[in-house]
């Protein structure tokens, strides 16, 4: 291709392969671990420049863990310091998310907060991670059972769009399949009120809104602020395509080409077979060239 950088918008790392192995939960299509090290060689070896960590931390899943654990008589009710447990583990994976990308230019930070953590120590957190270098923020609705619209959210997005930081989040099914209504969060339609209320903010509706190929296409007609990314979509994974390459090139043009990232959702994806099938599509330079760079640069202001 040109001489311009190819960006992966769209990774997550993690400390130890035995937690990338876990996170994966089986799911793994690559045979990645997702160590640092792992996809930095990875990255070197398909050129691919530069990297968004979207790392986001389980809290939903580790509160529910913890409840469990419990005696039953006392699994009611709100449990706040196990809330604030929960919340510091978030932190320190987001420090950890930072102080990588100050270690490797090429692994930038979109560390991530959860509702469970409430709206002051979210807010707080976000001003925390942009001091720490953070270009962005992670959202992952489908995992925590929550919609974009979530009231306790609404000052984080007053803060975001302020500190003009984008928000990469889930879009669409959630893991392969909607269970336990994964997607019922993350339909692109449920994003509407954010984008309608806060018209100066980037949202990244992650892969291209899996499955609901017809909301993401009115929610781009209907808001210049909204934004995708093609990780799990298109993976060269064959028996896990959604969309033919046909079907792909026809989405991307309508959405519009200079609103779409390329992304791998590594390390359930590897970075090298996605570009390896992306650059297979049927679309032209210049159309290759935003999409895997030139968009992200703008959009992201990496």
């Amino acid at each position: 291709m040109a001489d311009y950088l190819v960006v992966d918008a769209h990774v997550h790392t993690y400390k130890t392969p035995e937690i990338g192995l876990q996170a994966m939960g089986g799911a793994g299509q690559a045979g990645c671990n997702g160590t640092p090290e792992e996809l930095l060689d990875i990255l070197r070896e398909a050129g691919i420049a530069k990297v968004v960590q979207v790392n986001m931390t389980p809290m939903r899943e580790m509160y529910h863990a913890a409840v469990e654990k419990l005696p039953e008589n006392q699994r009611k009710g709100e449990h706040p310091e196990i809330i604030a447990t929960m919340s510091e583990r978030v932190k320190r994976r987001n420090r950890w998310t930072c102080e990588l990308a100050r270690e490797h230019p090429e692994l930038i930070a979109f560390p991530s907060i959860d509702p469970l953590m409430g709206s002051e120590a979210m807010v707080a957190e976000v001003e925390a991670c942009a001091k720490d270098g953070a270009k962005g923020i992670k959202l992952h609705p489908a995992e925590g059972h929550y919609f974009p619209r979530d009231e306790r959210l609404w000052p984080v997005y007053a803060k975001v769009q302020k500190l003009g930081l984008p928000i990469i989040s889930h879009g669409g099914v959630f893991m392969m399949t909607d269970y336990e209504g994964g997607a019922s969060y993350t339909r692109p339609s449920n994003f509407e009120p954010v984008l309608e209320s806060f018209p100066k903010l980037k949202l990244v509706v992650a892969h291209l809104g899996h499955g609901y190929w017809n909301e993401s296409v009115e929610l781009a007609k209907k808001y210049p602020n909204v934004f995708f990314d093609t990780s799990a979509v298109i993976s060269g994974v064959e028996h896990l395509q959604t969309l033919s390459a046909s079907d792909a090139v026809s989405l991307i043009r309508t959405l519009g080409v200079e609103r779409v990232m390329f992304g791998s959702d590594y390390p359930w994806f590897s970075p090298a077979s996605s570009l390896k099938s992306f650059l297979q599509l049927s679309l032209t330079t210049d159309e290759k060239e935003k999409i895997l760079g030139k968009n992200a640069r703008r959009i992201l202001k990496i």
